[in-house]
């Protein structure tokens, strides 16, 4: 059946075959698909030696899976397909796999054969393979007794992101039985080898944090998946700390390689994910303070690759990492704000870190890349509707203004066309578009000021027109029309401020201070001699 099986796989896949072999071959292969004892010549197939093709060993392996998921496989079959994967992961990724004479997998049959470990650990792990990260770990090490086999390390590593994937990831969906074997699975991990795992990860990064760049990204990403449901410990502690800041020490160089960049930004994530994390709010102002998230993120923010936003070698992509960062840290400290009591300490923390992030919010806010400024807008919003909310008096109102004067400001400068962009041209149309559509969400944000602090709202816009129609007299057709085109869309949202009170007039005189201010900007612009 095996001969059958590779013969019809390779006529199914082959371009040049017969049109009609073809049809045949395709008929035979998805046949087999259906059938539930296929999984046993496809899994001889895929841990052959020497290997077969790669085609067959995908389709090979693809079967075995879905029979795995379908749960076709009984206890004894587990046992076998356990047996036969670990006897070829033992010969091709073990501390002896140098010695052979195959070649190593190629990426995508690594990923493959983890997806494959991945459902055996799903179904067995509860019950009939309890070695299972045993096993796995036994891959890593040398004959020397060192963490330091590579091949079974990549190999361990990207199974333990596949198990994350497959049983911690929130963002998919899941029946209700999933959910409770996900969970299950979760805590019989928790239970048996988390403490093992996590010192892996120590123990990996401590061996390749600067020798190897993919071993390196590959752990961190490990790390920062897998700490949203273990213990926030392994993660927060002096060690891996180190270690961490090792890797964001990448970020003072320019010109790095592609996977020091890689390493580097799954470092920042681990921070992010670190954060994220669900906890008490006296302990999420705790960790974060104990992070020292603020003086990690000013180092980031003055790194060369990210100090001047115009400058050629800009990092757009650390740029949007580390915004990441920033936005989930803040989200939480807007979170507490809003939660807990005022008269509490984590309160007066929380608005202490508040005050120190947001020149951080708002200098990925005012970035000159829209990608960047969008990754932030969900944390300056809640910023803002924290700030609308706050108490009255006046201490309470003065230090509102301080905040939201300088972030008004900071959206002015979103408002208007980066100097890059030209008026009406037509192979700018899907950009123009993005910018109006960030200019509406903009815009959402501006009316939340104003309900926080009109009379601040109405005076900043004024002073910004007043002044724009002031250089329209002096400097004329010379004045950047993106200066021009900021003000009138100003006036325009002045505007619609105005309509809300009621409209301009009541009984002949303005209907509110917003209508009044607007009647003089429109005086203005009339007086200011110019078409615009």
């Amino acid at each position: 059946m095996s001969s059958q099986i590779v013969s019809a796989i390779q006529i199914a896949y082959d371009p040049a075959a017969d049109p009609a072999l073809k049809r045949q071959a395709f008929d035979y292969v998805n046949q087999l698909r259906q059938e539930p004892s296929a999984w046993q010549p496809c899994l001889s197939l895929s841990t052959q030696l020497p290997r077969q093709p790669p085609v067959i060993r995908i389709f090979s392996l693809e079967t075995v899976n879905n029979a795995l998921q379908a749960g076709l496989v009984d206890e004894q079959g587990l046992k076998l397909v356990k047996e036969q994967l670990l006897s070829y992961l033992q010969k091709c990724y073990g501390p002896m796999s140098q010695s052979q004479d195959e070649t190593p997998d190629s990426g995508i049959m690594v990923n493959k054969l983890a997806q494959t470990i991945t459902y055996l650990f799903s179904a067995s792990y509860g019950s009939g393979w309890e070695s299972c990260f045993d096993d796995l770990l036994a891959l890593t090490v040398s004959p020397s007794g060192s963490r330091d086999n590579y091949p079974g390390i990549i190999f361990y590593l990207t199974v333990l992101n596949s198990v994350h994937d497959e049983i911690g990831d929130i963002l998919l969906s899941r029946s209700p039985a999933e959910l409770e074997r996900a969970n299950t699975l979760k805590d019989l991990i928790r239970d048996r080898d988390v403490r093992k795992i996590a010192q892996s990860w120590q123990d990996i990064l401590t061996q390749w944090r600067t020798t190897n760049d993919a071993i390196a990204e590959l752990c961190l990403k490990a790390v920062g998946k897998w700490i949203s449901w273990v213990d926030i410990s392994f993660v927060v502690n002096q060690h891996m700390l180190e270690l961490l800041f090792q890797q964001l020490e990448r970020a003072q160089k320019l010109d790095l390689r592609d996977g020091e960049e890689k390493a580097r930004d799954a470092a920042i994530d681990v921070f992010t994910e670190t954060v994220a994390k669900k906890m008490p709010a006296a302990d999420k102002v705790n960790m974060i303070g104990f992070l020292n998230l603020e003086i990690v993120v000013s180092q980031l923010v003055a790194c060369p690759p990210l100090s001047d936003s115009r400058a050629s070698n800009y990092d757009v992509d650390l740029a949007e990492t580390v915004a990441k960062l920033v936005n989930t840290t803040v989200l939480d400290i807007a979170k507490v704000l809003e939660t807990e009591n005022q008269s509490s300490q984590t309160w007066t923390k929380a608005e202490q870190l508040l005050a120190s992030f947001l020149p951080h919010l708002l200098r990925f806010f005012s970035d000159i890349f829209d990608e960047v400024c969008s990754t932030v807008l969900a944390a300056m919003n809640d910023v803002l509707s924290f700030l609308r909310r706050r108490g009255q008096g006046e201490a309470a109102s003065a230090q509102r203004a301080a905040m939201l004067l300088p972030i008004l400001k900071a959206i002015f400068s979103k408002m208007r066309y980066d100097d890059t962009a030209d008026w009406g041209q037509e192979d700018e149309q899907t950009d123009e578009a993005e910018f109006q559509e960030l200019r509406k969400r903009l815009a959402n944000l501006q009316s939340v000021i104003a309900g926080a602090d009109e009379q601040l709202y109405i005076e900043a816009i004024s002073s910004l027109v007043h002044e724009t129609f002031e250089r329209v007299r002096i400097e004329g057709t010379q004045l950047n029309w993106r200066d021009l085109d900021l003000a009138l869309h100003e006036v325009f949202l002045m505007g619609e401020l105005a309509v809300k009170g009621g409209g301009l007039y009541q009984k002949n005189k303005p209907n509110s201070a917003a209508a009044e201010k607007l009647i003089r900007m429109m005086l203005e612009m009339v007086q200011s001699g110019k078409s615009v």
